[in-house]
């Protein structure tokens, strides 16, 4: 199929003057530094030819930004054909594609079958220390928390992978990793060794977890690369609620695994167990085929103005994200905010246990809470789409009403009111709803804040912050003698004080203002 039956083509026209030189506002390094106004008009992208330089000394680097990741260029610029609209030749011709679907909706699989691993014991707990003796809360804690040990290890060399090879190769380690974890869990099956079992799911775990650092990272560069501005944060919405929806997939697996009860042996749940890895290891495989199959690292032209831009190199990016002081408010209200509920989700069990749900009932507090958290969280990013610059607000609005779920939930536990089954769900699905309907908003925040830093690295800092609280989180199930209460404690404080760096943000909508074609305002400084 020829890409122009893929296409959707919108051309942008627009005049801008720049009030404060910065390299920043040159949109293709040839802009005059006078304030004349420029002219910003249709860009024609064409596939780059000839190797470009990115050496220190080279004169395509400018403050850091390079031409492109290892030395190719996404798009050059028809910068000899002046006309007498265009006397600068700064021609930019943007498309969408159809294809752009078939990447998220891929992407997004992947990260849904990536948390369904993640989260694959939690759910199981009780069928599992029947099954297994000596799987306590202690093993199941630590398999999800192998997820979170890892992605702080590995969140660098990943996202320099993805950020100098590009999606396609990124993309494809991540499905590798989780196919192969898959893989290797159903090895001992064939020996009935519980020892070995154990081994291969650890295994499992870590493989998975370091998938997991680009599958939460990459979903704003994807969204970049191949979405317009109007769809960006929505598609990050879907990539990030499809991750979130392998934790409604896991509160299912009780239905194909038996409880422990005097009717079932510790076999027939070591039969069903058996059933699943295996089913888990055939959707593995299935997906790094489809990924294999078809998956560039970005469309044929950008579908915006700030797509065909290149973004700073990896250490430039590092460099001017530790310096961007907005950018590290909005990741350490994020880590707060979003870390502990993540983790929470995948112990629920142990907070409902205290007021008498068990594995049968918490399954199905988990599952509405995330089904629903995922229609939140789409809503949430579509409407962040249509209405531009609230994005500071909105988090703060929505942070409230996730408080007072998570507030309500505490009472509970706290013995303050009579405990219901309906005040149970409603607090719960209330408050994990709310509290990831903030992520795909935080993710706004950040890439807005830092331009032209690379997304995937804005996403690898915000999801290694995220998972670090989380890692502190698991741990303290180590604690002897600790108990299951103090979890609601960590969970209400943690979400009180993610508002107060929120409350020192000062919006920057850099990127958005150079793709709506509006006065760019900018205190950005070279590097």
């Amino acid at each position: 199929m020829e890409p122009s039956d893929l296409t959707r083509t919108t051309a942008r026209s627009s005049t801008v003057t720049p009030t404060i030189p910065t390299s920043y506002q040159d949109f293709t390094a040839k802009v005059s530094s006078s304030s004349t106004p420029y002219t910003v008009g249709p860009i024609i992208p064409t596939p780059c030819l000839q190797q470009t330089p990115t050496s220190a000394d080279s004169s395509d680097l400018v403050d850091g930004i390079i031409p492109a990741a290892n030395g190719w260029s996404h798009y050059s610029y028809t910068e000899d054909s002046q006309s007498e609209n265009d006397p600068d030749g700064l021609e930019v011709k943007t498309e969408t594609y159809l294809s752009r679907f078939w990447i998220l909706f891929s992407f997004s699989i992947l990260g849904w079958f990536q948390c369904l691993q993640w989260n694959t014991w939690g759910p199981l707990s009780e069928s599992m220390n029947a099954a297994f003796p000596g799987w306590g809360a202690e093993t199941v804690a630590m398999m999800a928390n192998w997820g979170t040990i890892t992605f702080v290890l590995f969140v660098t060399p990943m996202c320099w992978l993805m950020n100098t090879r590009g999606l396609r190769v990124g993309v494809l380690c991540c499905a590798l990793l989780i196919a192969t974890g898959t893989l290797v869990r159903v090895i001992p099956l064939f020996t009935n060794s519980a020892l070995f079992f154990t081994v291969m799911c650890h295994i499992c775990a870590i493989l998975v977890g370091t998938a997991g650092t680009l599958v939460m990272a990459a979903p704003p560069m994807i969204a970049a690369v191949w979405f317009p501005p109007k769809e960006r944060t929505t598609a990050t919405a879907v990539a990030q609620v499809l991750n979130q929806l392998g934790s409604a997939g896991s509160y299912m697996e009780p239905i194909f695994v038996h409880s422990p009860s005097n009717s079932t042996t510790p076999a027939e749940i070591r039969s069903d167990i058996k059933k699943l890895m295996y089913i888990y290891a055939g959707v593995g495989l299935a997906i790094l085929g489809a990924i294999l199959l078809y998956f560039p690292s970005m469309p044929p032209s950008p579908p915006s103005i700030t797509s065909s831009k290149e973004r700073l190199n990896f250490k430039a990016s590092i460099r001017k994200m530790f310096r961007n002081r907005d950018l590290l408010l909005v990741t350490l209200s994020y880590g707060l905010c979003v870390g502990i509920p993540a983790c929470w989700i995948s112990v629920l069990n142990y907070s409902l246990y205290d007021l008498g749900m068990y594995q049968s009932d918490a399954t199905w507090v988990g599952l509405t809470a995330v089904v629903t958290s995922g229609l939140v969280g789409l809503t949430s990013g579509r409407l962040t789409d249509l209405v531009y610059g609230k994005v500071k607000v909105s988090i703060i609005m929505v942070s409230i009403l996730n408080l007072g779920c998570f507030y309500w939930f505490f009472l509970l536990t706290w013995g303050s009111i009579t405990v219901t089954k309906w005040q149970i769900y409603v607090s719960v699905v209330g408050g994990f709803s709310f509290n990831f309907a903030t992520a795909p908003l935080y993710f706004e925040l950040a890439v807005e804040s830092a331009y032209p830093c690379s997304e995937v690295i804005i996403g690898g800092l915000l999801t290694a912050t995220n998972n670090l609280t989380g890692v502190i989180f698991l741990l303290l199930f180590f604690i002897p003698n600790i108990g299951y209460q103090w979890m609601t404690y960590v969970l209400l404080g943690s979400t009180a004080i993610a508002l107060v760096p929120l409350m020192f943000i000062q919006e920057d909508y850099l990127r958005s203002t150079i793709d709506r074609n509006a006065l760019l305002q900018s205190s950005y400084q070279a590097i």
